[in-house]
């Protein structure tokens, strides 16, 4: 069955609107107001077929309507209009507007009242954009263009366009915009106090959460959120047959640094550990904070030599932390790292990790074990410089992570 031919229309679309999302919404507002430029040009064009305004006349407000929404739409499109505040260019489009609508009422004759609704559309449309006191400077501009239209057409011709209906026009549409742009206003400051109440409701939801998953010392990921995350990859884990391993951390003698140098210096320690462990570990490793001075490493897809391998690569460099603000501090780490086994629990494989880590410490301190295999084989260690797996444990490792 040969291939059906990909639809058009997103092409299309792309090719109008853009592909950058935020674009897209700018190119749709400028679109929006395409109707009422339509409804303008048709407004000229009909009213040079009645008679009520010069061919010429109507042409001119008809392609000076069109020119001005072509270039709003192509400054917007193009992107350039993005380095501004609006990227919609929502005031200047506006008074084009009113100045355009201004320019017809001028050239009409009897009817000429009527173009104060499109000032009026202009107005509404305007406020869902812009500023409260741009709405309110954009009002006030409408009416004194307005009161410079109706001074010059009665100093121009007193007859067709005597003072009491120039007064009447400034009056009712002077006021009726003028209020209308107060309504205008007060939405617009309605839509900008929601706005700035829903940043602030988003910014205490982000620190709630940061609060519910970050430890605020070390900026590592907290029990609770490595927790939810350990339960997550131990199913793919399982699912996809890949091995996994975690390990437990744990600072050694860090309650004589707390009792020689201070909780402050205690404090940097743990600091600087996290720092280290987010610049040596791969991307995909996880650190968190467990409690305490004790630390732990999820490291996905990774057997359990060369877990073994990596925090002892961690624990040779945490030899060599220097701690901010405390040069005679020096510290050492233990680590216990137990391989997810097949249908194993979070419980049971942390149980596993938890008892090398405890082996480390026993032994001596300063080094890595890896939890038994099975039952009865003896853990594997990496101690001082060198790793203390023969290549037989590394075989077996390797034989029970797959």
């Amino acid at each position: 069955m040969p291939p059906l031919p990909s639809p058009r229309f997103p092409s299309f679309a792309n090719a109008l609107l853009g592909r950058h999302p935020r674009r897209r919404r700018h190119v749709l507002f400028v679109l929006a107001t395409g109707p009422l430029y339509a409804v303008s040009m048709a407004v000229a064009i009909q009213s040079s077929a009645f008679g009520l305004l010069a061919p010429s006349l109507a042409l001119i407000l008809a392609g000076t309507s069109l020119a001005v929404f072509t270039l709003v739409y192509a400054l917007v499109r193009s992107g350039w209009s993005a380095r501004l505040s609006d990227p919609v260019l929502t005031f200047p489009h506006a008074m084009a507007c009113i100045v355009l609508s201004m320019a017809a009422y001028v050239a009409l004759g009897s009817d000429r009242g009527n173009v104060i609704i499109l000032i009026a559309q202009t107005i509404v449309a305007a406020m869902f954009r812009l500023r409260p006191l741009q709405v309110l400077a954009l009002g006030c501009a409408s009416v004194l263009l307005l009161a410079a239209a109706v001074t010059g057409l009665h100093h121009h011709d007193p007859a067709s366009f005597p003072a009491p209906v120039g007064w009447l026009h400034l009056s009712v549409g002077g006021s009726t915009i003028l209020l209308l742009s107060l309504v205008a206003k007060w939405v617009s400051d309605i839509r900008v106090r929601l706005d700035r109440q829903a940043r602030e409701l988003k910014d205490a939801l982000t620190t709630v959460q940061q609060l519910a998953t970050t430890d605020m010392l070390t900026g590592l990921m907290n029990r609770r959120m490595m927790t939810e995350i350990l339960e997550r990859e131990i199913r793919q884990s399982l699912r996809h047959d890949t091995p996994m391993c975690v390990a437990l951390i744990d600072i050694d003698h860090f309650k004589h640094v707390n009792d020689r140098h201070g909780h402050a210096a205690g404090d940097e320690v743990l600091k600087a550990l996290a720092a280290l462990g987010r610049k040596d570990l791969r991307q995909v490793d996880l650190l968190a904070r467990w409690g305490g001075e004790e630390f732990l490493l999820l490291l996905p897809r990774v057997p359990l030599a060369d877990a073994l391998v990596a925090l002892d690569r961690l624990r040779l460099q945490a030899q060599q932390l220097a701690v901010p603000g405390h040069p005679s501090v020096h510290i050492s780490v233990s680590a216990g790292v137990a391989q997810l086994r097949e249908d194993e629990t979070l419980d049971a494989l942390l149980d596993r990790a938890d008892t090398a880590l405890y082996e480390a410490k026993r032994t001596g301190r300063n080094r890595c074990v890896a939890a038994v295999p099975r039952s009865g084989e003896p853990a594997a260690q990496a101690e001082g410089s060198a790793l203390l797996i023969d290549l037989r444990s590394v075989a077996r490792l390797q034989e029970d992570g797959a």
